[in-house]
């Protein structure tokens, strides 16, 4: 029967409302996923006692004696052969890209395996390496285990030895909770300590974590779990330090951070981009614009319109032309702050009962942005640029390392001098381990990044997956290679920028 004048208008009518809704479904932010009921999201509880999942809906499974709980939004993937177990937790990629994910498991496996115990290790840890995402690795042998983070230690690993033996975990207050409660002390003195001004919000120093008995694995080192024993060793740098001319360097950076972008693209149906006024997001868009593109991904900038004022007023600006003119849809949070009795409020205190580093903006994430979304974030730009510009202090010593943790009259305090002096030891922060590096910027990526950052992240988890594209030693070792002034100056993002 021939079609009415209107039938095809209608028809495509239709179609754009079956459209519209298809896309409001796959933007569904978290609140309307999961209601509030996701504490300690996207995380993780090694044990080998008898703990309860924190949250009913989390899932549990068996690695030689050890029990592994754990959230079923948190990527598992895992290899066995005989007493010797690997298990990936988190986004792991390789060389190969998103095309390599699911043989990552069983390659650490054949390292692990090898007869040689030390040369074992040796080539675990020189695989691990250089993996980058966000993820956490696990290499059981019989009772004993390696655990290694991601490049950034951006997915946090606590430990805890206590009446069970040692537990880890994604979260402090995770582990807490398994033991029926632990002390925050030496957190509270921290955070409440009267010169403790820092501009980006108080964190904690040293080996300074929320819950006192709880440690932390930080970036460039591994845990060596043994019965009662937690030993925190440095695998990284493996080499000395290689300087290159900018274009090179900037080359190598460029292609490195255009890859991360196709690999967290590929781990999600949403791409999302935090897109500000500053540098570290536009080097990421500009890498990354074809995949950008490729993968539909939305721009996303936050804002407290409450607060008119606020700097984040010029990201809102700039960030909205920008996308406009990468052709990209753009999103925009208002990050309001958290009602007291509110259901955000209740669902964050229970996984950060100590410490919030940003609270409000998770609130923000959680009603606004994408749940089912890798959200790209630059955060750890600070290492491509130099976060510390003034380093005529060449003596490494634990007061120094307080004063540029503190930035404040904080930083003169001998309790203060005494936790970074622990964390130097703990850590292996020498000059020799640095391999020509300058430990300016290996302190800002071993312990900002590792307490800092990652708590951010953790944060972010509640509502969305979180993307550090940055997470690459790859990326971070070339732009460590250009020469200190020009890294200073920006030369790696100029070059990334560059029109020919």
């Amino acid at each position: 029967m021939p079609e009415g004048p209107r039938g095809r208008p209608e028809r495509q009518r239709l179609r754009a409302l079956r459209e519209l809704d298809a896309e409001q479904h796959r933007l569904r932010p978290a609140y309307k996923l999961w209601g509030y009921t996701n504490p300690f999201a996207k995380g993780w509880l090694l044990t080998r006692g008898s703990a309860e999942p924190p949250v009913d809906r989390w899932a549990s499974t068996s690695v030689g004696p050890w029990r592994l709980l754990l959230d079923p939004e948190l990527e598992l993937r895992r290899a066995d052969a005989g007493d010797v177990t690997v298990v990936i937790l988190g986004q792991a990629f390789d060389d190969r890209g998103p095309q390599g994910r699911d043989r990552i498991a069983r390659r650490l496996l054949r390292a692990a395996t090898l007869p040689d115990a030390s040369r074992s290790r040796q080539q675990v840890d020189e695989a691990v390496v250089w993996l980058s995402g966000r993820f956490v690795v696990i290499v059981r042998h019989g009772e004993r285990l390696d655990v290694h983070g991601d490049p950034l230690a951006s997915r946090s690993v606590y430990w805890h030895r206590g009446p069970d033996g040692v537990q880890l975990g994604s979260h402090s207050a995770l582990l807490a909770e398994a033991v029926g409660g632990l002390p925050s002390a030496q957190a509270r003195w921290a955070l409440l300590h009267p010169d403790h001004a820092a501009p980006f919000g108080r964190w904690l120093p040293g080996l300074i974590t929320e819950h006192d008995g709880v440690g932390q694995l930080f970036a460039n080192g591994a845990l060596a779990v043994d019965g009662a024993s937690v030993e925190h060793r440095r695998c990284f740098p493996l080499s000395d330090r290689v300087e290159l001319p900018v274009a090179d360097a900037a080359e190598a950076f460029r292609a490195e951070l255009a890859q991360q972008v196709r690999n967290w693209a590929s781990i999600a149906p949403t791409t999302v981009l935090a897109l500000t006024a500053g540098v570290d997001s536009r080097a990421v868009l500009e890498a990354g614009l074809i995949d950008l593109r490729r993968a539909r991904a939305l721009a996303l900038t936050y804002h407290p319109f409450h607060q008119p004022a606020k700097s984040t007023r010029s990201d809102l600006e700039v960030a909205s032309r920008l996308a406009a003119a990468a052709g990209l849809r753009h999103l925009t949070l208002d990050v309001r702050p958290l009602s007291a009795d509110g259901p955000m409020h209740r669902l964050h205190a229970r996984t950060f009962p100590v410490w919030r580093r940003y609270a409000a903006l998770a609130g923000a994430l959680y009603v606004g942005a994408p749940a089912r979304a890798a959200t790209i974030f630059g955060v750890g730009g600070a290492i491509v640029t130099g976060m510390t510009k003034e380093r005529s202090d060449r003596t490494l010593s634990p007061g120094l390392l307080a004063r540029k943790f503190a930035g404040s009259a904080f930083g003169d305090d001998p309790v203060l001098h005494e936790a970074m002096a622990a964390w130097m030891a703990r850590t292996g922060f020498s000059e020799p381990a640095m391999r020509g590096h300058d430990f300016y910027d290996l302190f800002h990526w071993e312990h900002r990044m590792s307490k800092w950052a990652a708590t951010g992240y953790a944060e972010y988890d509640l509502a969305t997956i979180p993307a550090p594209v940055l997470s690459s030693r790859r990326l971070l070792l070339a732009a460590l290679a250009v020469p200190e002034q020009a890294r200073f100056d920006g030369a790696i993002y100029r070059a990334i920028g560059a029109r020919g």
